[in-house]
């Protein structure tokens, strides 16, 4: 390995040195906890700012301090000003800070990061909340559920943070005043205008919001940008993109960065030549983009040491430069329907980085010693050069794992080297699976689709992707390094970016527990992990599955990054980071960045609180991707079946019941990833009792009877494109 470079002391942008920076972390962490211990007392009476400063601080010189780390405590909601009486903890107040999150049904939920809770906020209590701003939440005590539930029920009482700027919306026209019709639908308040900003009506525009303080106000703003026809599909994309603040093309900076980047012969340097090694990649279809690669090789004692190789992004995206800066920004690369908006530049993400087949690439090597059970004996890991002899799609590799035993590769230039190490490595990957399984592990295998569209934007097919054993390969291959880099990381003591899933609370365990009754399904404690999983297990192949699925992960919480081993919940792991996929990700990327260094002997490059800092922007970043790609399918699926509507084409669905109510039955439609609601009014073949006992509906004359599970053939009925919800009927019953 090469030495280290003697580096001088460098000042950051402020002119502060290192060393300066950490003592005044150290004074400011003090304070805060000082600040803190006060104001616990219960003793402790509210004070006003200036009479809090003089207690606290200890010398006039102090004041300033003490003055700066309040105003800290105030801005993040630890501290609150109650009226008339001064300032007070907010938790003393059974008041908390919080990011809200809307519903489409107007109501809110903040989450609570310390203590851990989620409070609910009916629509009457948001105030002018929009959004994911942060918030300042009050616990009702008379809400009929106690403030210290999971799930209390509170009011926003101040915007702490407004996260939200611009807002994506259409442009209306009444006689006397414009105004704009937000387009997410989780903002159900209208935006008053002073003029059209040079759009038609009907125009999707961009509003800058002005300040909104009265909830009984509609908020005002002022339109920056229009972006064209809401009726054009075409701009359907890019009208989401807008209003997430998702950008596509890179800045000049960043991109010029890009181009400059090289690969030569002194990249090689220090590292494990693997080109002779046999590698190959499986990726779907249209990837660009390889950043994964395997290898196997045997060895004399008949064990079998799996090469599971990255690519190193770490080596071009280097500490400080434009890549890094925009990299942490996007945190991720954003899958929609029919675009991808990339974390890296092409030049990288579809280039220098990408393991393409037979081109010397950089990696960084997980070599794990399995024996013939599968079971890690022995791991090791080094940055690596690589050279990809095949690249493989998921569909070449189900062929090739479907070959009976001796046949010839299914297509020319497949070797028999390569079927046989990747007919071991699926032996492999399946008993990995059962082990994961058998250790508690959610496994569901959901339908996927793929929406092909026209050169309109419009849906004009949909195709199923299949989740199949070629797939199951690579996810627990991947899985197994994300947890063994985790699990080096942890054993050396270095703080790092844990890939976190919590266990589900009580409530949304006995919400589950009634879905399942309600399908005449017994369970055992959901609580036990292990009894969920085997029931996973058990539904697989029932008609109810997909819906039953479908409820489980609603009642999961979300997966996220933390600096505390928490363990992963759904996987069944107690040490888990993300490692595999840097070209994508960010906390990745960090995950590089920490093992280089402790392989290096180096002091790791990040502190605990940036860690914490990262963890938490690309937990929001990975959340904000979510909603986009969710939105944009929500538009093009309400187009689609408009359109039918429009033109009297109806066409039928396959459907499942997963929800049974006085209403009607609610559907999932598997071959969209959507669905909607049956309502009571479009059974029109009899009349229908609602049993809550038993949790179906039932005609009076005929018998027939509705349940969860059921499938159905059905057709569009209703579309509420501003709600976001669709109608079906069915076909026949």
């Amino acid at each position: 390995m090469s030495k280290k470079k003697q580096t001088k002391k460098t000042k950051s942008n402020s002119g502060k040195s290192k060393q300066a920076r950490r003592d005044e972390n150290a004074w400011k962490y003090d304070l805060r906890r000082r600040i803190i211990e006060y104001m616990s007392d219960p003793k402790y009476t509210p004070q006003r700012f200036p009479v809090l400063v003089t207690k606290i601080a200890a010398d006039e010189e102090e004041r300033e301090r003490v003055t700066k780390v309040l105003d800290s405590l105030l801005a993040e909601g630890t501290v609150v000003r109650l009226k008339k009486k001064g300032l007070a903890l907010a938790e003393s107040a059974d008041l908390l800070a919080g990011d809200i999150y809307v519903t489409r049904g107007g109501s809110g939920f903040v989450e609570i990061e310390e203590p851990e809770r989620t409070i609910f906020v009916p629509e009457r209590h948001t105030g002018t909340a929009l959004h994911r701003d942060k918030v300042l939440v009050r616990v009702n005590k008379k809400s009929g559920r106690k403030p210290g539930d999971n799930l209390a029920e509170g009011e926003v009482i101040r915007i702490l943070e407004r996260r939200q700027r611009m807002i994506v919306g259409t442009l209306k026209k009444t006689r006397r005043f414009y105004y704009v019709e937000p387009m997410q639908a989780q903002i159900s308040r209208d935006i008053a205008v002073s003029d059209n900003g040079g759009a038609n009506e009907n125009d999707r525009v961009m509003v800058r919001l002005e300040e909104w303080t009265d909830p009984k106000l509609n908020p005002e703003g002022e339109i920056v940008e229009v972006i064209g026809p809401a009726d054009d599909p075409a701009l359907d994309t890019l009208a989401v993109m807008k209003s997430y603040g998702l950008e596509e093309d890179f800045p000049d900076n960043v991109r010029k960065e890009a181009e400059l980047v090289e690969l030569n012969e002194k990249a090689y340097e220090d590292r494990l030549d693997l080109r002779d090694t046999f590698v190959f990649t499986i990726d779907p279809e249209r990837a660009r983009d390889f950043d994964d690669a395997l290898s196997l090789e045997k060895t004399e004692s008949g064990d079998w040491w799996l090469g599971i190789h990255i690519a190193d992004v770490s080596h071009f995206v280097t500490p400080g430069s434009e890549l890094e800066k925009e990299a942490y920004r996007r945190a991720t690369s954003v899958y929609l329907p029919d675009k991808v908006v990339p974390m890296l530049p092409e030049q990288l993400s579809n280039g220098l980085c990408s393991l393409k087949e037979e081109q010397d690439r950089l990696a960084f090597s997980v070599f794990l010693l399995l024996d013939n059970n599968a079971t890690v004996k022995e791991t090791s890991f080094s940055p690596s050069v690589i050279k990809s002899r095949k690249r493989l799609n998921y569909k070449q590799a189900l062929n090739i794992l479907e070959l009976p035993e001796g046949g010839d590769p299914p297509e020319e230039g497949m070797s028999d080297e390569l079927v046989k190490k990747l007919k071991k490595c699926h032996q492999l990957a399946q008993q990995l699976r059962s082990r994961r399984s058998a250790e508690g592990a959610l496994l569901m295998d959901l339908p996927d689709v793929e929406f092909k569209f026209d050169d309109n934007g419009r849906i004009a097919d949909v195709e199923p992707v299949q989740y199949d054993i070629s797939h199951q390969l690579i996810e627990e291959f991947m899985l197994l390094a994300n947890e063994h880099v985790c699990r080096y990381l942890d054993e050396k003591g270095i703080s790092q970016l844990h890939r976190v899933h919590a266990e589900p609370d009580e409530e949304s365990l006995a919400e589950l527990r009634e879905v399942f009754r309600a399908a005449g399904i017994r369970t055992e404690d959901l609580g036990d992990r292990t009894n969920l999983a085997n029931l996973l297990v058990r539904i697989k192949d029932m008609p109810a599955a997909y819906g039953l699925y479908t409820s489980v992960l609603k009642a999961m919480k979300r997966a996220e990054y933390s600096i505390e081993a928490v363990g992963h919940y759904g996987l069944a792991k107690d040490y888990y980071a993300h490692f595999t996929s840097p070209i994508r990700r960010y906390p990745d990327l960090v995950s590089h960045r920490l093992l280089k260094a402790v392989l290096k002997g180096e002091k790791t490059p990040l502190s605990k609180d940036k860690l914490d800092e990262i963890a938490s922007h690309c937990s929001d970043r990975e959340q904000v991707a979510s909603e986009a790609e969710r939105e944009v399918t929500d538009l093009k699926l309400m187009r689609y079946f408009s359109e039918q509507l429009e033109t009297g084409n109806l066409k039928e669905y396959d459907a499942v019941i997963v929800e049974v109510s006085t209403k009607g039955v609610f559907v999932d439609l598997p071959g969209f990833r959507s669905g909607g609601l049956i309502h009571i009014s479009d059974l029109d073949n009899d009349f229908y009792d609602f049993n809550e006992q038993r949790n179906e509906l039932k005609g009076r004359k005929t018998g027939t009877v509705l349940k969860v599970g059921d499938k159905l053939r059905v057709t569009v009925a209703r579309v509420d494109t501003a709600k976001r919800w669709i109608d079906f009927a069915p076909v026949e019953l």
